[in-house]
């Protein structure tokens, strides 16, 4: 693989160090050089790296004849990928679009509306083009999610961005820093500065003197904390248009003293190493080096809450996040930090630990690999590479699967957080709104088929999807999903599903063939293992480890509050009943459980509180039993997420429910159930968590019901507490099912994925 890198070469901050820290370890996989069009700062330092370069000068920023020189250079080096950094490297590759047929990568390092703020012409002029260069361009490397959801917002296709973030070798400092240590005292002498004690608090701030940096913010907070701390000293690396207006502030401000403006610092680690505290007060971010730089060298930062920071900087635990542009709140975390020297030493270790865990070159390296592949792989958009492709019963407005989607896919970015997801849903628009992952209509086949050949892993997420209890049609679906991902190479996880029963024999020998093509199976529940074994199927890889939902975090606080009040049962004592529509419900399935209801609201004063989980179908049936009660009952007034219902259920004394996740649901906030069974699955369930109330749907028994309420109500801590313990145990089995899942796609997957390019090339 080649790949050529092009930026302008003036480069002096975070993109600089991002291109030479990714150029230096792309060079040890791929062959890649750099081509810069102006001898600048990056061009002169990239000369004592080992990263191949080249110049093509400009001789002025319009000058377009490097096209040419270009164009020749790419066809005779035979290039597979063109990756572009910066609004120069853009608009230059998009000249070259009408002459080299290969992709085009660009790198977003920033907003690129805000890139040239500080001159209007440069805005008026270079901003445009730039706006205009990215549209032309075929993939898109984000440095935050931020940055990504920028992207999106503004139009560009989320099938081709991905994220990438910034990284930082942690084991030593890079290589394009070669000046030698030097202490503190040392460092400030260069530049005439002397700490007015050994023991001067020193807060600095590294970035370019334009507008969008913050560094007003920055002095108007050193003139607030100076009151407390009057001998602290403030260092500011760095040059631009906005110098001379900042020192007439730090003047005005009558701070002067305190301020030191050094110009562009070149040793940036020793200005690191002098400083006591780092700070970032910009208004817009990606994803600054400046950051990870002072994270290596282990010192404490205050930033604001822009960009990706927040996905380094945790506030408390790695340091301070403050609002963009609030002086007074940099200047009360500035002053916590100045005064505790345990503080600064704490949150400084922290991120050094935290930046080394998550942000390292291995990291970014291996990630653009896999980019540079998915690209050459998937030059037509309709065949771009997916990591995972999500199925399950996804888009039907039904709480629990819903529920299992955010799961599945928060837990799998958790292992991985750029991983590419296509969920396969019946509402894809909705999906997509209320996820943030890209989807296709389940039932477009065409679709599907074009996007699978390109998919790294096959997932069927969550559910009871094997089974023909429900219909044939079901069945049938889901295991021509699984035997054509088979077809194709691509390996396939059934991530935490229930399985059967399956009744019809010709549907017995369809899962049975659709469970032996699966590479990986992990199950929810142990029945599930014996109908595999019943089944006859043969998959080596089967797991048991619980069901996702019991990884959801319930709704608290305020805004539980707000809804129980919205729906006039604050403050009331209440039992949930989830009931849904099933085939085989008792004859008189009715007039049963109202009679039930009934029984518990007089002997316990008890609302009953209808808790549809699949709307509008359970609705029906919910409303029915409603009609004979003795009393008015309540029922939840609109749909709610899995985590506000956990919420509600936390406030029920007891729930009693049909529905698997109803059960699931209480089960993990502590609160007793009575499981009405109308699948094996929920009989399981019950059993796992070691608890006996529970009654078929089908020969409903309104006394045996009454007595197991009354038996769970004389003993009722005691039966939650049991439940939270066996819930507790299942919760660790399921953070298995996403590492399952990636290292599939990080693992053995590789050669799999590549022998299946090359047969389709041939």
């Amino acid at each position: 693989m080649k790949v050529l890198h092009l930026i302008s070469g003036g480069d002096k901050g975070g993109a600089k160090t991002h291109v030479f820290t990714l150029l230096t370890a792309l060079s040890r996989e791929i062959d890649v050089r750099v081509v810069c069009f102006m001898e600048g700062v990056f061009y002169q330092e990239v000369q004592n790296l080992p990263i191949k370069s080249m110049l093509i000068k400009q001789r002025y920023r319009n000058d377009l004849t490097v096209v040419g020189k270009l164009i020749r250079h790419i066809r005779k080096e035979r290039y597979n990928i063109i990756h572009a950094h910066g609004a120069r490297a853009n608009f230059i590759a998009i000249m070259l679009r009408p002459f080299i047929k290969q992709p085009m990568i660009t790198t977003i390092h920033s907003d690129y509306r805000m890139d040239f703020t500080d001159s209007a012409y440069k805005m008026m002029l270079f901003t445009s083009l730039n706006s205009v260069a990215l549209r032309f361009l075929d993939y898109y490397v984000c440095v935050s999610d931020s940055f990504k959801r920028m992207l999106e917002e503004r139009g560009f296709d989320s099938g081709k961005i991905y994220t990438v973030y910034n990284a930082i070798d942690f084991e030593s400092l890079p290589a394009q820093h070669t000046d030698a240590p030097v202490s503190r005292r040392e460092f400030l002498a260069r530049y005439g500065v002397e700490p007015m004690t050994d023991d001067t608090v020193i807060v600095g701030i590294i970035g370019r003197f334009a507008k969008v940096k913050g560094h007003e913010v920055f002095l108007k907070a050193a003139a607030l904390l100076l009151k407390e701390h009057p001998d602290a000293l403030f260092l500011l690396a760095g040059d631009g248009h906005e110098e001379r207006a900042l020192r007439a502030l730090a003047k005005s401000l009558g701070i002067e003293k305190n301020v030191a403006f050094l110009g562009f610092v070149t040793d940036i680690y020793n200005f690191i190493g002098a400083i006591d505290i780092n700070v970032c007060s910009s208004f817009s971010e990606s994803f600054p080096y400046m950051l990870l730089e002072g994270a290596l060298m282990r010192k404490p930062t205050v930033s604001t809450d822009v960009g990706g920071i927040k996905d380094l900087i945790k506030d408390g635990e790695t340091g301070f996040l403050v609002p963009s542009g609030d002086y007074g709140a940099l200047a009360e975390r500035l002053g916590r930090l100045a005064g505790d020297p345990g503080l600064r030493r704490r949150l400084g270790e922290n991120l050094y630990q935290y930046g080394r865990a998550n942000f390292s070159t291995d990291t970014m390296v291996r990630r653009h690999m896999e980019i540079y592949r998915d690209v050459l792989s998937a030059e037509r958009a309709a065949g771009r590479v997916q990591d995972v492709m999500l199925s399950g019963y996804y888009g039907f407005k039904n709480s629990g699967d819903d529920a299992l989607l955010r799961v599945i896919i928060d837990s799998l970015r958790k292992e991985r957080r750029d991983l590419r997801i296509i969920v396969l849903s019946k509402t894809p628009k909705e999906t997509q709104r209320r996820f943030n992952v890209q989807c296709v209509n389940r039932n477009n086949l065409f679709k599907i088929r074009s996007l699978m050949r390109r998919t790294r892993l096959f997932v069927n997420g969550g559910g009871s999807n094997i089974q023909d209890i429900t219909s044939t049609r079901s069945l049938l679906y889901y295991t021509a999903l699984i035997n054509y991902a088979n077809y194709f190479g691509v390996p396939v996880m059934l991530y935490a599903n229930g399985i059967g029963p399956v009744i019809h024999g010709w549907n017995k020998g369809m899962a049975r063939r659709a469970l032996s093509n699966c590479d990986c199976i992990t199950l929810r529940d142990r029945e599930s293992i014996n109908e595999i074994e019943r089944l006859g199927a043969k998959c080596d890889n089967v797991t048991f480890t619980g069901d996702p939902a019991i990884l959801i975090e319930p709704g608290r606080g305020e805004a539980l509050d707000g809804l129980l009040l919205d729906e006039g049962i604050s403050g009331a004592r209440f039992f949930a009943v989830s009931v849904r529509q099933w085939k085989y419900n008792d004859p008189y399935f009715v007039p049963k459980m109202a009679g039930f209801i009934n029984q518990v609201r007089r002997k316990y004063a008890l609302l009953p509180l209808f808790v549809p989980m699949q709307t509008p179908d359970d609705n029906a049936l919910s409303l029915e039993i409603m009609k004979s009660l003795e009393a008015p009952g309540h029922i939840l007034s609109r749909p709610y997420d899995a985590a506000e219902i956990m919420g509600v259920m936390s406030k029920a004394e007891m729930v009693i429910g049909m529905r698997l996740h109803s059960l699931i649901y209480a089960a993990c906030v502590g609160t007793p159930v009575i499981g009405v069974v109308y699948d094996p699955k929920v009989k399981s369930f019950m059993e796992y968590i070691k608890q006996k109330t529970y009654c078929w749907c089908d020969e409903l028994d309104q006394d045996a019901l009454l007595a197991m309420f009354d038996g769970v109500m004389q003993n009722r801590e005691a039966a939650a507490a049991a439940t939270k313990a066996e819930i507790d145990k299942m919760r660790e089995l399921c953070l298995k099912d996403a590492r399952i899942a990636i290292s599939y796609v990080e693992n053995e997957l590789e050669s799999r994925f590549e022998d299946r390019l090359i047969g389709e090339r041939a």
